[in-house]
C-alpha cells in the first residue's frame, strides 16, 4: 500500500509538472517579438545641468542620490596623436594617473585614494583624454580638491617617462613563437585594430627609443598647451548639492587660463586593403573571429542610418538578422554582433565579433557572410525598420541619459566634441527618418567584403 501510495503521489507531480510546463511554454514569448510601446521620453534639457566660467570651461552638474556616491570626471580634447614628440601624452597621462598633484608626494596621493576607496582611471584615447574619480559622499569635500588639484597642477617626473615607456614595451611584446596566451577575445580586436590601422598615424606602436629625447619640461610644455579652460568640459554627478558644486567649479577653475591649443596633427584616413585572411594561433576552447575593415567617413544623415541599419544586421541583440542565422538556427555561437567603431574626426571602423568551437568556425564564417551579402541585395522588411527606428530612438537612446551621471557626462562628452548639443537632440528625428531605401544605400556604399581583413584567434581552420 505503502509504495502504490508514493506511485500516485508520483505521478500527480509529474502531470503537475507537465501541466505548469505547458502553460509556461503558451507564456513564453521571444524577445524579437516582444512589442514595447512607444517611449514618451524627452532628453534632458542641457542648459539645466551646465555651468559656463567666464574662462570658457563648461561643466555639468546632476544631482543622483540613490546612492551615497559621487562621481568627478574631466574630458580633455588632447590625445595619444597631440604633441611634437612621440610619448609625450603617454608621458601626461602616467602623470595623471600616477603621481597626483605638485602639492603632494605620489605616495601620499595613492593613500589618499586607498582611504577614501576612491575608484580612480585615466583613459588616453587618440584624440581625447578622460579622467574619472568616483569616491563616497562623505569624502566629496577632499576628493574634489584633490581632482581639481590634478587638473590644474599634475606632479609630471622622471617616472612617469619610465611608466610610459614600460607600458609601450609591454604593448608589443610578443611570444617568441606568436603563440597568444592571454585573453583571445581581445587578442583578436587588438589584431583587427593593428592591421587595418597599420600604415596609418592612429596605428603607430611606440617603442622604447621614441622616449629617447623626452624630458619632464617636454610634457610639462605639453601640458600647458593643451590644458585650457575652453579645450576640456567637466561632469560632477550624485549625491551632491548642485548649487554647493557650482561654487567649488568656480572657485577652483576660474583661474584657468583659456588659450587656443595648437593645430592638431592631420590625420590620414585609413585605407582600405584588399580581403586577407590572418591565422593567430592560441591554445584555448574556442575560436575568436572578427571581421571588418575600415569604415569610410559619413554625413550626419549617413551615420544615422547606418546605426539603424547595423541594428538590424547585427546589433547585439535576439533579433538581428545575425543572431537569428548564427544562434537562433543552427546553435554556433552564443553571440555575433556589428560594432561601429567612430574615430571623431576621421574614419573608423566596422567590424563583427563572434566566437565559436573549433569545428564549427567555417559554418559560422559562411553564415555570417551570407547574412551581410543579404542585406546588400534587397529592402529590410517594414516590421524590422520599425522596430530597430523604435529602439535606437526610444530604449538606446533613453539610456544615455538614465541617471544623472549619464546625462552628465553625455552633455559633457557632446560638448567637448561638437561645442554645442544639436546632434542629441535631433537624434530621434533623424532615426526616425531613415527609410528602407537609405538601409540598402548605405549597405552597399559602405560596407566592402571585398576589403574585410578577417582575424582568426585559436585552432587553425582554413575560412577562405
Amino acid at each position: 500500500m505503502r509504495y502504490l501510495l508514493k506511485a500516485s503521489c508520483l505521478i500527480l507531480s509529474l502531470l503537475a509538472l507537465s501541466l505548469s510546463t505547458q502553460i509556461l511554454a503558451q507564456d513564453l514569448i521571444h524577445p524579437r517579438d516582444m512589442k514595447i510601446p512607444k517611449s514618451e521620453f524627452k532628453r534632458p534639457d542641457p542648459a539645466k545641468y551646465q555651468v559656463s566660467l567666464d574662462n570658457g570651461l563648461v561643466a555639468y552638474v546632476a544631482k543622483e542620490d540613490q546612492v551615497p556616491l559621487v562621481s568627478l570626471s574631466a574630458f580633455i580634447r588632447v590625445g595619444k596623436i597631440d604633441g611634437r614628440k612621440e610619448g609625450v601624452a603617454e608621458a601626461l597621462a602616467e602623470a595623471f594617473l600616477n603621481s597626483g598633484p605638485k602639492n603632494m608626494s605620489p605616495t601620499a596621493f595613492k593613500s589618499a585614494l586607498r582611504r577614501m576607496t576612491a575608484e580612480y582611471s585615466v583613459i588616453l584615447h587618440n584624440k581625447w583624454t578622460e579622467i574619472n574619480l568616483n569616491v563616497p559622499t562623505e569624502d566629496l569635500e577632499e576628493a574634489f580638491k584633490l581632482f581639481c588639484a590634478i587638473i590644474k597642477s599634475p606632479n609630471i617626473t622622471e617616472e612617469n617617462i619610465k611608466a610610459a615607456i614600460g607600458k609601450a614595451i609591454k604593448e608589443v611584446e610578443v611570444d617568441k613563437n606568436g603563440v597568444i596566451i592571454d585573453g583571445s577575445s581581445s587578442v583578436a580586436v587588438r589584431k583587427f585594430h593593428d592591421i587595418i590601422l597599420k600604415d596609418n598615424i592612429l596605428g603607430k606602436k611606440l617603442v622604447s627609443s621614441d622616449f629617447e629625447d623626452l624630458s619632464t619640461h617636454d610634457v610639462e610644455r605639453f601640458y600647458t598647451a593643451y590644458v585650457a579652460a575652453g579645450n576640456m568640459t567637466i561632469a560632477v554627478s550624485g549625491d551632491i548639492n548642485e548649487e554647493a558644486i557650482q561654487k567649488k567649479l568656480r572657485a577652483q577653475f576660474s583661474a584657468l587660463i583659456d588659450k587656443a591649443p595648437p593645430n592638431r596633427k592631420n590625420v590620414p584616413l585609413i585605407k582600405h586593403q584588399k580581403n586577407k585572411y590572418h591565422y593567430f594561433p592560441a591554445d584555448k576552447l574556442q575560436t575568436w573571429v572578427v571581421i571588418g575593415h575600415p569604415l569610410d567617413q559619413m554625413v550626419l544623415k549617413d551615420k544615422t542610418a547606418f546605426e539603424v541599419m547595423n541594428y538590424i544586421l547585427a546589433g547585439g541583440h535576439f533579433w538581428t538578422r545575425m543572431f537569428i542565422e548564427t544562434r537562433d538556427k543552427y546553435g554556433l555561437t552564443n553571440d555575433a554582433s556589428g560594432y561601429i567603431e567612430d574615430q571623431w574626426d576621421g574614419s573608423g571602423s566596422y567590424s563583427f565579433h563572434t566566437s565559436s568551437r573549433h569545428d564549427v568556425t567555417k559554418q559560422l564564417y559562411d553564415n555570417i557572410m551570407s547574412v551581410i551579402y543579404e542585406i546588400q541585395k534587397e529592402l529590410v522588411s517594414d516590421e524590422e525598420l520599425m522596430i530597430a527606428q523604435n529602439a535606437l530612438a526610444d530604449g538606446v537612446y533613453e539610456m544615455k541619459f538614465k541617471d544623472g551621471n549619464a546625462t552628465a557626462r553625455s552633455f559633457a562628452i557632446e560638448k567637448l566634441r561638437y561645442d554645442n548639443h544639436d546632434r542629441s537632440k535631433s537624434y530621434p528625428m533623424r532615426v526616425r527618418s531613415v527609410t528602407k531605401e537609405d538601409i540598402l544605400r548605405v549597405a552597399n556604399e559602405y560596407i566592402h567584403p571585398e576589403a574585410f581583413q578577417v582575424i582568426v584567434v585559436g585552432e587553425y581552420t582554413n575560412l577562405q
